[in-house]
């Protein structure tokens, strides 16, 4: 890690010195896209028009490929990313878990091909490094190297206002606000599937079916989870052009030959139907989401549900204070020896789902988290707040967020689990790059005393070059 550090120097220095110091034309008519967290989300065909260059990577955000074709075009991309986490009383203490400190490294170089307006090919690779953990290190933190996507996109209906494309290969997924799919970004290695999307897209609509295997985690090149299958269908419309205010409906499928819960291992096919809505207006931003998940496991019936509210006021005065709410209810499970499975499966949703340290798995969990964010600059946010966590059933376990079961069940303990304090500290360099850091402390309550744990303190920090 120490040579991680040497590497990631130059680049710091230079981005500083290519970044603001840039001086861009007034005549400029569009920006390139923002980055984001699935890079192949984004797309540099603005920059056909040299007027729109303004960056020193642009020359390889858009290489021409066609002298008379502006779509045939090369782009280049990467990432380095340095993180420090202290997690001090890991898993509550439980299990003889201790304290640790330890940096990880995430390096990742992409190239993305348009062969015209109907063809593209994408591969990113990746390597994951960690340093200062007892080992073994987890495989979804230590990967020297692998490859993260890889895919084939091929449009065969494109109209002025439409278009339907057909992907096959290795690829990311994240859909609304990331509480069931995702792309689990704190980890060294995100999620990644293998198989099939069908994406058809709108002014006003958008649709997502797909059919895919998630891949392994294994610290190699990875293949296949052949023992999980995953399959939906995810609907968005907006309601206006601005995409402002929206609706999700959505349904995800999937088979798992070995779902662990707290009343054991078994065969699942489980079928997830939801909606979320959203939107902002007046300064009010609300985005609630509800699901209902049916289906069988192994001798039983499942029947689980959640429901979710993430709703703020911006106020429009110094450091525009956002006064916000969070609020979780995640069924578990009442009876594990009866015949209805109750335990709501979050699957592949986003890390850092209630705060930076990721202790829990929204399953069996009820949270109310009251929050408040300062926008102290146009470049630095901080923001933080409470949360307080129950058991749904007393019956049922605390999940961690692998899946696996972090304190077993109790049903002569409290239901209340603890509350987590955290604070967030955001700061957007320059375009490429960021410095994030966040502090949690949890409190724990007697049900967590009971079971061998006491209070947890964890610390990170971020620094993430992206060209």
């Amino acid at each position: 890690m120490r040579h991680a550090w040497l590497i990631s120097i130059p680049f710091i220095v230079s981005s500083n010195l290519w970044g603001d110091d840039m001086t861009t034309s007034a005549e400029i008519p569009s920006l390139p896209p923002s980055y984001q967290m699935l890079r192949f989300n984004e797309n540099y065909g603005c920059l056909s028009n040299t007027v729109n260059r303004s960056d020193l990577f642009d020359p390889i955000k858009y290489i021409q490929l066609r002298a008379d074709d502006p779509s045939w075009y090369l782009t280049v991309g990467g990432e380095l990313r340095e993180r420090f986490e202290g997690n001090y009383n890991e898993n509550f203490g439980i299990g003889g878990r201790g304290s640790d400190s330890y940096l990880l490294q995430r390096v990742t170089l992409l190239t993305d091909w348009h062969l015209g307006k109907r063809v593209r090919f994408f591969v990113e690779g990746i390597s994951g490094i960690m340093e200062g953990e007892m080992p073994p290190a987890p495989p979804v933190q230590q990967d020297l190297i692998d490859l993260q996507f890889a895919f084939l996109d091929f449009v065969p209906y494109l109209s002025d206002d439409g278009q339907l494309t057909l992907r096959a290969g290795r690829f990311g997924i994240s859909f609304g606000s990331g509480r069931l799919v995702a792309t689990r970004a704190a980890p060294n290695i995100p999620f990644r599937f293998d198989g099939l999307e069908l994406l058809y897209t709108r002014p006003l609509w958008e649709a997502t079916a797909f059919l895919t295997q998630p891949v392994q985690d294994s610290g190699g090149l990875n293949a296949e989870d052949h023992a999980t299958t995953f399959w939906g269908l995810y609907v968005t419309h907006w309601f206006d052009a601005p995409h402002t205010l929206g609706l999700d409906l959505y349904y995800l499928g999937i088979y798992n030959k070995d779902a662990s819960y707290a009343s054991g291992t078994a065969d699942e096919a489980r079928h997830s139907l939801g909606a979320r809505e959203f939107g902002n207006r007046d300064n009010w931003d609300w985005n609630a989401e509800e699901v209902l998940q049916v289906g069988s496991y192994g001798n039983q019936s499942i029947l689980a549900w959640t429901a979710s509210l993430n709703s703020g006021y911006t106020f429009q005065t110094t450091f525009q204070p956002r006064l916000g709410i969070k609020a979780d209810v995640t069924s578990g499970d009442g009876n594990p020896n009866g015949r209805i499975q109750g335990t709501f499966d979050a699957l592949y949703f986003m890390s850092g789902y209630f705060n930076d340290a990721s202790l829990l798995r929204p399953q069996n969990i009820i949270d109310v988290h009251p929050n408040l964010g300062l926008q102290l600059t146009r470049t630095i946010s901080v923001d933080g707040g409470g949360d307080v966590f129950w058991r749904y059933s007393r019956n049922d376990a605390v999940y961690a967020v692998p899946g696996f079961i972090a304190i077993r069940a109790n049903d002569n303990a409290s239901s209340y689990v603890g509350t987590a304090a955290d604070v967030n500290f955001t700061w957007h360099i320059q375009r490429h790059l960021s410095l994030q850091a966040s502090y949690v402390h949890f409190f724990t309550g007697s049900y967590v005393h009971q079971a061998g744990g006491s209070d947890v303190d964890y610390v990170s920090t971020t620094l993430t070059f992206l060209f």
